[in-house]
């Protein structure tokens, strides 16, 4: 789709980006000459959200703008952000305990600022944080979410994230946040998976049914009460994990 104009206004230069229910390029506003990030909707009839999204916070990506074009349906403009994914940068190697714990702090506030809006995320995954020069970003906002594929299981997005109750069919709710967090915790400090498998439904199987091997094993460099952390946010019933994100965050600085 490389060199269509959205809109009459929003030309695509590149895909960045693909995910369960949008396509993501790099894109030349016509208008201010500013390249954009520009999020389109699988699906040519979905609609925009008229959903009013809350305030701003600096550690979410900031929308400029949403629309639908006539033939390729609903889209959303996005600043452009330079950096990595989590999911990138992982790949070189696991963050020391320096840089590990700033993502921690960075992602919590994000995170509590949706909580704080009353919108739970329900899918955070290490695609949907972004490391910046100014600090960590959410990419994926609850609130300005597009309608997935039709037929989409609750296997079909970020198997490695998702909470037990979650796979059992429970709706999303600040504990499952704080569950999904967890995993990206401890992938960040060891490079592995709290459940691994080669398949969606092997991942699942081990969440239900294992509990993940103790972080200090995985990731010696991180220090003990950290890692002691890390696995209460991993604990497999949702009364047994910090209730909210205040809690984890109080601590997290006892640790």
């Amino acid at each position: 789709m490389e060199n269509t104009l959205i809109d009459g206004r929003y030309l695509l230069l590149a895909a960045i980006g693909f995910g369960g229910e949008a396509r993501v390029f790099c894109a030349r506003d016509t208008t201010t000459g500013n390249e954009v990030a520009v999020r389109l909707a699988l699906r040519p009839d979905t609609h925009t959200a008229s959903t009013q999204p809350p305030a701003f916070h600096d550690g979410w990506v900031r929308l400029l703008a949403t629309g639908s074009d006539p033939q390729y349906g609903a889209y959303q403009v996005f600043e452009l952000l330079e950096g990595r994914t989590l999911g990138q940068l992982i790949r070189s190697g696991p963050l020391d305990p320096n840089k590990w714990r700033l993502f921690v702090d960075q992602s919590l506030d994000a995170v509590e600022a949706l909580h704080a809006a009353a919108w739970i995320h329900g899918d955070l995954n290490a695609d949907n944080f972004f490391q910046t020069a100014s600090g960590w970003k959410l990419l994926e906002l609850p609130f300005l979410r597009f309608d997935p594929p039709q037929g989409r299981s609750v296997l079909f997005g970020s198997i490695h994230t998702l909470a037990p109750e979650q796979i059992d069919g429970a709706r999303a709710d600040a504990r499952s946040d704080l569950y999904a967090l967890g995993c990206l915790y401890y992938y960040a400090a060891s490079g592995a998976q709290p459940h691994p498998g080669a398949s969606r439904q092997e991942v699942a199987i081990h969440c239900l049914r294992f509990a993940p091997d103790p972080l200090s094993e995985k990731a010696p460099s991180l220090p003990a009460p950290w890692s002691a952390w890390v696995m209460n946010l991993l604990a497999r019933k949702p009364q047994h994990r910090f209730p909210t994100i205040a809690a984890a965050r109080q601590l997290l600085g006892v640790a």
